[in-house]
């Protein structure tokens, strides 16, 4: 496959993704696709998930939880 030089996005469909796959291409989606705010995602998360995410925006939510819990919230 050639590479191009594009300034517009670029999205991978199911299909050109199993092709890509065939020709041994090896890629993973990202963890979390969304346009919505990262604290919100991260608020909807289970703890376990939550542990498992990097960042010090995860830090401060597993801190907020903690928190709540031990406030009795």
């Amino acid at each position: 496959m050639e590479q191009q030089n594009a300034t517009e996005p670029f999205f991978i469909t199911e299909e050109i993704g199993a092709m890509m796959v065939a020709a041994g291409y090896e890629f993973e989606p990202p963890l979390i696709a969304c346009t919505g705010r990262l604290r919100d995602v991260l608020g909807r998360m289970g703890d376990t998930e939550l542990a498992l995410q990097p960042g010090e925006i995860a830090d401060q939510e597993c801190a907020r939880r903690q928190a709540a819990c031990l406030s009795g919230g």
